[in-house]
């Protein structure tokens, strides 16, 4: 059997880990009595810690539909995680900014995720964990690169469509 590693191999393997990765940490955050956050929720909560931006450019960043972050930011504001805020740019917008409280959840859930990742991590062998440190940054270089190009093609085309839209 071959045991040469292709680039339609690594990606076929790496769809198989990401839903159980997602799975055990979803069943971790429940088993710790966090079963109301969410990879979303902590997502959301570290993306508006780096900027505020409004309900719709949220949607944008996080390609969903506007109903669907309206739903979460609710949801979050209930919590307690974040508020809204006039735009001083206009009056009519919201800025969503992150609490001190969703600062607390999402330190916490990150470090909660952290720990039970190294605790199953904590059975590869010292090859495995170099063979980590050389691809995981790759990987995530690669992943921001994709995300930039995919930002800016969305750009373009909400451009364009506001190009074609009749004032």
């Amino acid at each position: 059997m071959d045991n040469t590693w292709t680039i339609a191999l690594l990606a076929e393997e790496l769809l198989k880990i990401f839903p159980t990765m997602g799975r055990l940490i979803a069943l971790r955050l429940r088993e710790s009595g966090e079963e109301e956050t969410t990879f979303m929720h902590i997502g959301v909560l570290h993306q508006l810690q780096e900027q505020c931006i409004t309900a719709s450019e949220l949607a944008k960043k996080r390609r969903v539909s506007l109903q669907s972050a309206s739903v979460l930011i609710q949801s979050m504001v209930e919590r307690g995680w974040i508020v809204r805020e006039p735009s001083p740019k206009d009056r009519r917008q919201f800025l969503l900014q992150v609490t001190p409280a969703g600062l607390e959840r999402a330190e916490a859930a990150k470090k909660q995720i952290a720990q039970y990742l190294e605790q199953f991590l904590a059975g590869l062998s010292a090859e495995e964990i170099e063979a980590g440190h050389r691809f995981l940054p790759a990987l995530s270089r690669i992943l921001i690169n994709q995300m930039a190009a995919d930002n800016l093609k969305t750009e373009r085309q909400a451009t364009a469509e506001e190009e074609k839209t009749p004032l």
